[in-house]
């Protein structure tokens, strides 16, 4: 789910994917409206998104989360009470898709001709879901949660459930690497406050969220690398990039370089990278073998090397910004 240049089934075009009649009364067709996100992985933002969604309609449309959780969705998180399904029931259904916006990460049960609104941050297949008007909400803002909550206040005049504002804000504390990325927008910052009021969070609560993915990195390093790593083009090149935030990166590079190195050549390709945002250090920290990747980056982000494979940024990027500058 990047900004990056994907290529697209042949077959997938806007005029395939447009309903017959798309239904204006949607709020009233609500028991039969799945609201779901990818398929191969869903952090944090995809899962807030989904559970959030569910809220704003008064828990009528059915929420199913197919792919595995991967780390950002943390052990405190999966405590807090959330509904969800991992696949649909027997049913005719319309579908609401939230943080992801490409059809090749939908999951397999998603009829695109029966998808009636879309939430995305992520961009490159904007001219697809033109067809949807108003109802293709894709836009350029550091979380897709921030959108979610912008639409409850739309809808609704009760205050959120605490755990809806608890994943929301978690969200774009995460999506903004805790407003440190260029990609946190003002309105991600009114909606971090706004949600504030209605959260049970501690006051120390992005520590502990960043601290918590470390906890699993170290126990789990493989599952949490695979967990959010995708495969990309990068200038004609198939590249496996990989993105892992910690508290601190750089002690964990160095107890796990070998593993990192050995899981990330699973994916068959010798061009891959680590992008590791380090958010006590306010740095990333990017590991490849590729020279390749290694003359993109230092010229692109001016990232030097010193003869190693380990390079440091100078701020705090997200994988979609990095790649983004490459590209």
């Amino acid at each position: 789910m990047t900004n990056n240049k994907l290529i697209l089934p042949p077959k997938i075009t806007p005029a395939s994917l447009k309903p017959p009649n798309l239904q204006s009364n949607f709020p009233d067709q609500m028991p039969s409206v799945i609201v779901t996100t990818g398929k191969r992985f869903i952090d944090i933002d995809g899962y807030a998104c989904v559970i959030g969604y569910k809220e704003i309609h008064n828990q009528k449309p059915i929420a199913v989360i197919s792919g595995p959780l991967n780390h950002s969705v943390t052990q405190t998180v999966k405590t807090w009470p959330a509904s969800y399904q991992t696949s649909p029931p027997p049913g005719d259904y319309k579908f609401v898709i939230v943080d992801v916006s490409e059809p090749q990460e939908f999951p397999d049960f998603v009829d695109r001709k029966k998808i009636i609104e879309i939430y995305d941050h992520h961009f490159g297949f904007e001219k697809l879901w033109e067809y949807l008007g108003e109802k293709a909400k894709i836009e350029e803002i550091g979380a897709c949660a921030t959108l979610i909550w912008e639409e409850y206040k739309k809808k609704n005049s009760h205050p959120p459930s605490s755990t809806c504002a608890n994943l929301l804000s978690t969200a774009i504390l995460s999506n903004t690497l805790n407003f440190k990325s260029s990609l946190a927008t003002a309105r991600d910052k009114i909606a971090f406050e706004e949600l504030k009021k209605f959260t049970q969070l501690p006051p120390d609560w992005e520590i502990i969220y960043y601290k918590d993915q470390e906890k699993f990195a170290y126990l789990n390093p493989a599952l949490a690398i695979t967990g959010d790593t995708k495969i990309q083009k990068i200038k004609g090149l198939k590249c496996a990039v990989a993105q892992l935030e910690l508290w601190n990166s750089r002690n964990f590079l160095k107890e796990h370089k070998n593993t990192i190195k050995l899981i990330m050549q699973g994916f068959q390709t010798e061009h891959w990278l680590l992008i590791s945002p380090s958010l006590s250090e306010g740095r990333d920290f990017i590991f490849t073998t590729s020279e390749t990747l290694k003359n993109y980056l230092k010229r692109h982000l001016e990232i030097d090397f010193f003869g190693t494979d380990v390079g440091l940024t100078r701020k705090l990027f997200l994988r979609k910004e990095i790649l983004k500058k490459i590209q």
